[in-house]
């Protein structure tokens, strides 16, 4: 017995009580400090720029609900404040169109050109047709029918901060997400807490009864010097309208020395779809003229027309037809 404690106490204490386990995820560190003045200012690049226009973008839809991938195509991205956008979607290489949106002054059309479901969408913007899906059959209900022009118009260009608007406040905390990572060099995977930066865009009601609304969330990741990684934008119920993730930054244009993240992940989890967009060098641009019908969408090829804010009896009929 003496020997056996002389042993155990020989060999410390502390292999007693504590041992290594790679389960408890750690803080990963340094994480950088900024201001909410600081980090509004990161902003900038999405907020200040007055049109855009890249020849060669790579999108790549997912449809959430079926769990199915698109090929990745082509996109002609074309976008000019407060609200338009036009985008051309097509096969690369030979160019075969797939689909073309736009939007503006709260109204969006829509053009899908493949066999399985080709139609001429017309829309609000602020409108609910989620009935409308629901009444499509399987070939119809895709991400494709899902996309409107304006989910990208929010992604890519930001609106300003309301900061002089008394309705509007601004909060700023730590948000703490834990991720799986592998360590570089090996395949040891471990749990981690990545430390971001959070503000909250909060609309106030103005009346005692009627609570106050969050509207948007911009994170900062503290370890990546307080980059700006994501945007969040809720609805009037408070539900998560689209939420976007910003990677890969670099400069995209040898003239404009500002980095653009080279890859924009547009999310709409209620619309079952996700699209990946990946920009391309020396065929990106800011602030630049362009033409009046830049924007202009016409179904110059004769596609079946769904006006989407009549009766939905004669939407439904005209659907089956």
């Amino acid at each position: 017995m003496i020997l056996l404690l002389g042993v155990l106490f020989g060999s410390g204490c502390s292999s007693l009580v504590k041992f290594s386990d790679t389960s408890i995820p750690r803080l990963v560190t340094p994480i950088a400090s900024a201001t909410r003045e600081e980090l509004t200012a990161r902003l900038a690049p999405f907020v200040e720029f007055q049109s855009l226009r890249s020849w060669s973008v790579y999108i790549r839809f997912d449809d959430l609900e079926s769990a199915e991938r698109y090929r990745e195509a082509e996109a002609i991205l074309v976008l000019k404040r407060p609200d338009k956008i036009r985008m051309v979607i097509q096969v690369p290489v030979v160019k075969t169109r797939i689909a073309e949106m736009a939007s503006e002054d709260n109204r969006f059309r829509v053009a899908i050109y493949p066999t399985d479901y080709r139609r001429f969408l017309m829309g609000t913007n602020t409108a609910d047709y989620s009935n409308w899906r629901e009444r499509l059959g399987e070939k119809a209900r895709s991400a494709l029918v899902s996309a409107r022009p304006f989910h990208f118009t929010d992604a890519l260009m930001i609106g300003p901060l309301r900061k002089d608007d008394p309705r509007y406040v601004y909060s700023l905390e730590e948000t703490l997400v834990e991720a799986i990572e592998t360590t570089p060099g090996t395949r040891k995977a471990a749990r981690v807490l990545r430390s971001h930066y959070v503000i909250s865009e909060v609309e106030m009601s103005g009346t005692a009864n009627t609570a106050a609304q969050v509207r948007r969330k911009f994170w900062f990741d503290r370890t990546a010097g307080c980059l700006f990684t994501r945007q969040q934008i809720f609805d009037s119920r408070g539900e998560l309208a689209t939420e976007v993730t910003y990677s890969g930054y670099r400069k995209l244009n040898p003239a404009n020395p500002t980095l653009w993240p080279g890859t924009i992940l547009v999310s709409r989890p209620h619309d079952n779809y996700q699209a990946r967009l990946t920009f391309s060098e020396d065929r990106f641009e800011t602030n630049i003229d362009l033409p009046p019908n830049a924007f202009l969408l016409e179904n110059t090829d004769g596609l079946p027309v769904t006006d989407l804010d009549k009766p939905m009896v004669s939407l439904w009929r005209n659907e089956r037809l």
